[in-house]
């Protein structure tokens, strides 16, 4: 592709028509008024967490599966809450693993993460993402539907940040959690989601990407290593209204966040990738 291609139909936005017309690019709706969800009972651990497994459907129906964790001592609404997700290979059974720790000190996932920040006084609700290996079946699976989705006005991205706010939504509705303290925080993949999802909803209150590609879309695609994500990156039409840094400054400043990227990733994109 070359350096010169320009958006088609390009158009600039007033601040306050890009949220609106990110959550339309996206195919995020309003969430409805209560999420159901289907709870086991809850588990109390040796480390004084209480465990709750539970599902919920998303937008398309489809069941997504979480891990409840919280302190067994708790008072009502006094905990902050974050909804906690993971990159493509991982799963809410790994970031709620008993321990916190690498099998390999640099290199490979990190376990136990979000049990961690319970142990520390964080109410956490563990996502298994519609984009993890455990639930998108094969890459040829995940990316038909993305084909399948767009014609309706849907993304992959859009349906997983459906699940995040839904996850927020019912972690805000639980006794322990104050809701004017909700957050999210997730890796890789989760990382994407994160700031996405924060972007659309003005009610998270902080949020922490880990290497979640945030930068520069066209530079990615004109000048990174565009065969390092699947299809859900590439959101349809985004460069005809703005770029990473429009939907950051407008959306999400001025609330607490802070992107971390790793240096394995900035080694196979150029710096400028992630500098706009």
């Amino acid at each position: 592709m070359t350096d010169d291609v320009k958006p088609a139909f390009a158009r600039t936005l007033q601040p306050h028509e890009i949220r609106p017309k990110l959550r339309e690019l996206l195919g995020v709706e309003p969430l409805p008024e209560t999420i159901p969800d289907t709870r086991e009972p809850a588990e109390e651990s040796a480390d004084g967490l209480a465990r709750t497994q539970l599902s919920y459907p998303n937008v398309l129906g489809e069941t997504v599966t979480a891990i409840l964790l919280q302190p067994v001592a708790v008072r009502r609404r006094s905990h902050p809450g974050v909804v906690c997700m993971s990159g493509t290979g991982g799963s809410a059974e790994r970031m709620t693993h008993a321990r916190f720790r690498r099998a390999r000190p640099d290199e490979g996932p990190l376990l136990g993460w979000a049990r961690e920040l319970a142990r520390r006084g964080f109410v956490t609700l563990s996502l298994s993402l519609k984009g993890t290996v455990p639930r998108r079946v094969s890459v040829g699976f995940w990316e038909k539907q993305s084909r399948l989705l767009a014609p309706f006005g849907r993304t992959l991205m859009g349906e997983m940040v459906d699940e995040a706010l839904r996850g927020a939504r019912i972690l805000g509705e639980t006794d322990a959690v104050d809701p004017d303290r909700l957050a999210l925080t997730g890796m890789s993949l989760g990382g994407n989601v994160t700031w996405y999802a924060m972007a659309c909803e003005p009610a998270i209150r902080a949020a922490v990407p880990v290497c979640g590609g945030l930068g520069s879309l066209r530079r990615q695609i004109l000048e990174g290593d565009p065969d390092r994500n699947s299809s859900y990156f590439y959101v349809p039409h985004l460069l005809r209204f703005f770029d990473h840094a429009q939907i950051v400054a407008t959306c999400i400043c001025p609330r607490p966040f802070m992107a971390i990227e790793s240096r394995r990733w900035t080694k196979t994109c150029p710096k400028r990738v992630w500098t706009s």
